[in-house]
């Protein structure tokens, strides 16, 4: 059975990677918008019953209008590093792992959001869970959360009469 402690150490080096590769993919992204016309992004994520996931992801340009996605699918974020993960195959009727490559921009967005919550945050989405929004701003090169998270509360009285 594993010790507490080292379960502890795995868990902060899994956190201080994590945070390494929100300030390394932010630096390729905002270096990569700044060659588009998105002035800023918002992400909205929400948390609970221990599932979470990115709710919405809107992009706009200088003028607060909307930008399509569909513009920036096609749009590698150069020497990011897309994490692998499972996938189901139809054809195999199995999960099977993809491999790790540069990711657009919509994907490496959401590698940044979630590894902030996972060195930040952990445990966002268990029980009640959390929500929040992640703004860009490319030009200042500046991301902000805004973290929101939920408590649960059990008032206990016993009486005797």
């Amino acid at each position: 059975m594993p010790k507490f402690d080292n379960i502890m150490e795995q868990i902060q080096a899994d956190q201080l990677k994590k945070s390494d590769r929100v300030k390394y993919h932010a630096n390729l992204l905002f270096n990569t918008l700044a060659q588009t016309k998105v002035s800023s992004i918002e992400v909205s994520f929400e948390g609970c019953g221990d599932s979470g996931q990115i709710e919405s992801v809107d992009y706009t340009d200088a003028n607060g209008k909307g930008i399509d996605e569909a513009y920036l699918d096609k749009t590698i974020v150069k020497g990011s590093a897309k994490t692998s993960y499972h996938q189901w195959d139809e054809k195999k009727k199995m999960l099977v792992e993809t491999k790790a490559r540069e990711g657009n921009i919509r994907e490496i967005v959401e590698e940044v959001c979630y590894d902030k919550l996972g060195s930040s945050h952990g445990g966002w989405e268990i029980n009640a869970g959390s929500y929040g929004t992640f703004r860009f701003d490319v030009a200042g090169r500046k991301i902000t959360l805004e973290y929101n998270e939920r408590i649960e509360d059990v008032r206990i009285s016993e009486e005797s009469f």
